[in-house]
């Protein structure tokens, strides 16, 4: 942050409108995005337009509420503190005395310390809402004592029941209409925890709303029954079960599920559309490539005693305090966390000279003896591409399959040998290539994804005419299919509709231009296909696929549908990975007497009240 404050002080960098989001929140009007001199977004980091502070920011993570704060306390200009008070009058509101906040920010503290309560308890959406009862009471009220107005945590924990089923009734008629004008996509996954050693499988479901909004829903992490083993005879009838909750068991047959590949869960949907999980596929091929070496593979044995030895640095560090004295924590690599392993060895390969002159202190450099500084950083590097790919397909908030074609030729290109790789490194990607090339295989639907990205739809990842070709048939096929439904209609009258006028669509997405069309012609046939594939694409990034597909569903109304189902379909089945997470800070060790059903109950609210 140190050096986008510098180049943004000396004019190196400027700061624009984020046009992208300019719609969707008006702390835009007060904050921008930061631009190099070559008109490349900086990511990671917005200003404010009247102080020039630097601020964290990452569209696809977090959200504008550190901006909207820091708008809402600038003192730079008198416009920016009138802004703040009008908005305090607009809701009836006066704005605190410096001498209440001060008070506040005490009560704060003690709250934090006496409750063991993490400090950023205090700015947690669900907080602030309870805080803003509380003041509104007192306000309708007068002084209320918070013990007589505040539940006893019996009710708090029977109440959580209620509610999260009055959440489920609420939900199940979006579902129904949302499943039944269009598809939608399954993503879960099996954790046990590990305190009480239960086992819980969790149900995500994903769909794309008439607007357009790509949606995400946690339907439940359910108990997993300890007397019933993980077969996919089992699994299945679990799986509907899941669906019955909200009415949706009918329909099972047409959505399509994301999932690891294990034996028992390909083979619970062997009657069913299964994608195996992209991420899942990158950790397996990087363990596989990074793990027990072949007997007569030399650079194999020097890159996993590397490995091996580095866990065990690490291992020592945590155990001898040392880096306590290193400026950031060596990280442990967890075979099942993703790109953990990169972590472990980017903290090290960071730290390096550091943690050299700290173990020369006590005679101990011979720890460094398998870790070659420069192999280190070759691994490093390599791995980077990896993480890379990983975090793209992981996202939630934009869609994600048209990337696994993409990142796999992007991962492709990256292991190509390079005159300037040692030895070990070349062997290495030589290695993984191969193990990329057995394990990851794309689906058709993989494919159909990326013809439905307006800037991908030439399809010049797939080498081969006939995959072209093939693509292009399931196309038609699908419009074929959907015309007939609607002709069975009564009334119905089809018309294709006037084309679209071309916007410049501003959103954030990963930049495609290597792969993506640049097409001048815009001659639509009669074809609705064959009109997409000669409709002229859309330049400039960034670019929102779903907001296009929006602006021109009146003139491909068929491909609209199909794509609005398609896209839907996630990349990976990260969303129970991150479902296992937050459950990680729900089951903790002075909480192990949580009832399986109130877990599923919090984290069934956990995701459902998000942006309620």
């Amino acid at each position: 942050m140190d050096e986008v404050k510098g180049k943004l002080a000396s004019g190196a960098y400027t700061i624009v409108d984020n046009e992208s989001l300019k719609a969707k929140s008006d702390v835009w009007r007060k904050c921008g995005v930061i631009r190099d001199q070559e008109n490349n977004i900086i990511s990671g980091f917005a200003a404010c337009k009247t102080c020039h502070k630097v601020l964290a920011f990452d569209s696809r993570k977090l959200g504008t509420s550190s901006l909207r704060k820091h708008v809402e306390t600038c003192r730079a200009t008198a416009g920016v503190a009138s802004a703040t008070i009008e908005r305090y009058f607009a809701k009836g509101y006066k704005p605190p005395r410096g001498e209440d906040k001060e008070a506040i920010t005490q009560l704060a503290v003690q709250f934090v310390c006496r409750d063991i309560r993490s400090f950023e308890t205090v700015c947690g959406d669900g907080f602030l809402e309870l805080a803003q009862g509380l003041i509104d009471t007192g306000a309708r009220a007068g002084l209320v004592d918070a013990r007589q107005l505040l539940p006893d945590p019996t009710t708090v924990s029977r109440r959580i029941t209620k509610y999260a089923e009055d959440k489920r009734q609420d939900i199940i008629p979006e579902l129904r209409e949302q499943l039944t004008e269009s598809n939608g996509a399954v993503t879960l996954d099996l954790w046990t925890d590990d305190f009480r050693k239960i086992g819980y499988l969790c149900v995500t479901i994903h769909y794309i709303k008439s607007n357009w909004e790509l949606q995400e829903r946690v339907l439940c992490t359910a108990e997993w029954d300890s007397n019933l083993r993980k077969t996919a005879d089992n699994l299945r009838p679990a799986i509907v079960q899941a669906l019955r909750k909200f009415g949706l068991d009918e329909f099972f047959p047409k959505l399509v599920y994301v999932t690891d590949r294990g034996a028992n869960i390909v083979a619970a949907f062997r009657t069913a559309t299964r994608l195996s999980c992209a991420a899942h596929i990158l950790n397996t091929v990087l363990y596989t490539t990074l793990g027990k070496p072949a007997e007569d593979d030399l650079f194999g044995e020097e890159v996993s005693g590397l490995i091996e030895s580095a866990k065990s640095l690490v291992t020592y560090f945590k155990q001898s305090h040392l880096q306590n004295r290193l400026q950031k924590t060596l990280k442990a690599s967890v075979e099942t966390r993703w790109n953990s392993l990169h972590t472990m060895l980017d903290s090290i390969s960071s730290q390096y000279e550091a943690i050299r002159a700290l173990l020369e202190e006590r005679n101990e450099e011979h720890r460094l003896n398998c870790i070659s500084k420069e192999t280190l950083h070759d691994i490093v590097n390599f791995l980077a591409r990896f993480k890379e790919a990983t975090k793209a397909l992981e996202a939630s908030k934009t869609p994600t399959i048209h990337l696994t074609a993409v990142w796999l030729e992007r991962l492709r290109r990256h292991l190509q040998p390079s005159s300037t790789d040692s030895l070990t490194l070349s062997s290495l990607k030589e290695k993984c290539l191969k193990i990329l090339t057995e394990k990851f295989e794309l689906h058709l639907l993989h494919k159909l994804a990326m013809f439905l990205h307006p800037k991908l739809k030439s399809l010049k990842l797939l080498a081969d005419h006939g995959d072209i070709m093939g693509v292009h048939s399931e196309a038609r096929r699908l419009v074929k299919e959907l015309e007939e439904q609607r002709e069975d209609l009564p009334g119905h009258s089809m018309s294709a509709g006037p084309a679209a006028k071309r916007v410049r669509l501003v959103s954030r997405v990963d930049c495609l231009s290597d792969v993506e069309d640049s097409s001048d012609d815009t001659v639509l046939p009669e074809d609705e296909v064959s009109a997409y594939i000669e409709f002229k694409p859309p330049k400039g990034d960034p670019f929102d696929v779903l907001l296009w597909w929006k602006e021109h569903a009146k003139t491909f109304p068929n491909l609209a549908m199909i794509a609005r189902n398609v896209l839907s379909i996630p990349a990976s089945s990260a969303a129970s990975e991150r479902v296992f997470s937050t459950a990680g800070f729900v089951i903790q060790e002075r909480r192990t007497q949580l009832k399986p059903g109130t877990v599923d109950d919090i984290l069934f609210l956990h995701s459902n009240l998000k942006g309620k």
